[in-house]
């Protein structure tokens, strides 16, 4: 069992279960290591509960802490972070990773402007704008954020996807430059398997574009994106499997050495 490195909590309003809760799962399956990766304190242009407060990762950052004391001899536990990247607050993401001490970062896109693509309750801006370049569009923000050097790895790839809707163009062209400026950068992406319990029905990002990756050069990490304790490692046998196919044979280890391990 790989490692399992997109895991939120209870207090991103939309989750549920104790922290030790997750740990328990991961360890039932025998995973190595785990890591939690909130969304971290940052203003959202909705009004909907979705980040953590500075209050609340406090709170966290000291279970984290009891639990990895806790489970020394089970499993390694790490702390991370999901962050949105809005193009300008750079600093301010820097200073979180800096002020909470965390070993990495998950570079996301939930917004395109003041828009959340992947929100319930603002699906109707799909019939506002083109979907290919609602694609396009969120593709040039991963891109720049991918060439910050601020996140370790690049979230759901292809999120827009998530109700369904699909461009018209080829995906893998849209994405083109972002998997080169993640291949530029050397920064990785994750196969997060949440999708599969979405409407779309299949992990983030599609077969096609696991394969652009790798023929790119781009790591891979694994995440499940759990909101629920039951969720960790979900569908991991499946994901390792499309990236086996699309040429992939190590996975990376989100550790300092940011250490490579065979994928079987």
């Amino acid at each position: 069992m790989h490692a399992d490195y997109h895991i939120h909590t209870v207090w991103c309003g939309h989750a549920r279960g104790t922290m030790e809760q997750y740990v328990r799962r991961a360890v039932s399956l025998g995973m190595p290591e785990i890591g939690f990766s909130p969304h971290l304190p940052m203003e959202i242009p909705i009004p909907e509960k979705c980040n953590l407060t500075r209050g609340e990762m406090e709170i966290l950052v000291k279970e984290y802490q009891r639990l990895k004391a806790a489970y020394a001899g089970s499993i390694v536990i790490r702390l991370g972070g999901e962050a949105d990247f809005f193009p300008g607050r750079e600093a301010e993401v820097e200073k979180l990773r800096s002020d909470y001490n965390l070993e990495y970062l998950i570079g996301s896109a939930h917004f395109l402007g003041d828009w959340p693509v992947d929100h319930p309750h603002y699906v109707e801006g799909f019939k506002r704008r083109p979907v290919d370049e609602t694609f396009s569009d969120y593709f040039d923000v991963l891109s720049e954020a991918a060439a910050t050097g601020l996140f370790d790895v690049i979230g759901h790839l292809d999120l827009p996807k998530k109700f369904g809707f699909r461009p018209q163009a080829d995906v893998c062209k849209l994405a083109h430059g972002v998997i080169q400026s993640m291949a530029r950068h050397g920064v990785a992406f994750e196969i997060n398997t949440a999708g599969r319990d979405k409407p779309v029905g299949e992990f983030y990002p599609s077969a096609e574009l696991v394969g652009e990756c790798c023929r790119a050069g781009v790591k891979l990490t694994l995440g499940s994106d759990s909101h629920a304790p039951e969720e960790v490692g979900r569908y991991f046998d499946e994901a390792a499997a499309v990236a086996q196919s699309a040429g992939y044979t190590k996975i990376m280890r989100l550790n300092p050495e940011k250490e490579l391990v065979n994928i079987c």
